[in-house]
């Protein structure tokens, strides 16, 4: 029975990244809709949303489901309890994807804005903190899981940027004012992706060590 429990628990583990491959390869599907002007693909991150979505279905009930019957000790617990709260981050991410791409699709037909906004730089950043959130829940690796922490700020700047210009470039030429609203709203998504992949790294520190990092706990 205890075989047949961890037996499930890999398995889990592996749709779990299996979705979180998905879900990467949407984030950079959107990105590049939106930097080559690309509808195809923008229509292609829409379309496949319902993947992501079964995904965190299947993960849900079989998270729930090794709860209910498998009578976990405390380390399993805290795993099963880390890849529920990851599954519904990784959900949320594909729903940030899906927002880039559907203004990506708004803002083809407008003329592009002719700013170095650092949008590319922006969305490498937030989706290295994705890849090396998950690689710290692949290797249960806690100093990268640390280490992505550490880099949060770093997308928050740039999109603390990003604001700034587009009030300047709106101030100078209010006409920019749709295409202003919606790279804003991009940023936001892109930072929103970066806070989901703290999220994961936190819940790999607690996995591993039983300590709660959100809201800097381990210092109280």
């Amino acid at each position: 029975m205890e075989r047949h429990f961890h037996e499930e628990l890999k398995g889990l583990k592996v749709k779990l990244l299996q979705m979180g491959i998905v879900v990467e390869e949407a984030i950079e599907k959107a990105v590049e809709a939106l930097l080559e002007r690309n509808e195809k693909l923008a229509r292609d991150v829409i379309d496949e949303e319902r993947i992501i979505n079964q995904f965190e279905i299947s993960v849900d009930d079989k998270g729930h489901g090794l709860l209910a019957i498998g009578q976990p000790m405390a380390v399993d617990l805290r795993f099963i309890t880390a890849i529920l709260k990851i599954n519904n981050d990784l959900e949320r991410m594909g729903d940030h994807a899906v927002n880039i791409a559907e203004r990506a699709l708004i803002l083809m037909k407008e003329p592009p804005l002719k700013a170095n906004l650092r949008l590319p730089e922006m969305a490498e950043a937030s989706l290295k903190m994705l890849r090396e959130a998950l690689d710290s829940f692949i290797n249960e690796n806690v100093d990268l899981a640390r280490n992505v922490l550490q880099r949060d700020d770093e997308v928050d700047a740039y999109n603390d940027k990003l604001y700034l210009q587009m009030e300047e470039l709106i101030e100078e030429d209010p006409s920019l004012v749709k295409r202003g609203m919606n790279l804003v709203m991009i940023g936001h998504n892109l930072e929103r992706i970066a806070d989901l992949a703290n999220n994961i790294a936190e819940d790999v520190i607690y996995m591993k060590e039983g300590k709660e990092v959100r809201h800097h706990a381990d210092k109280d």
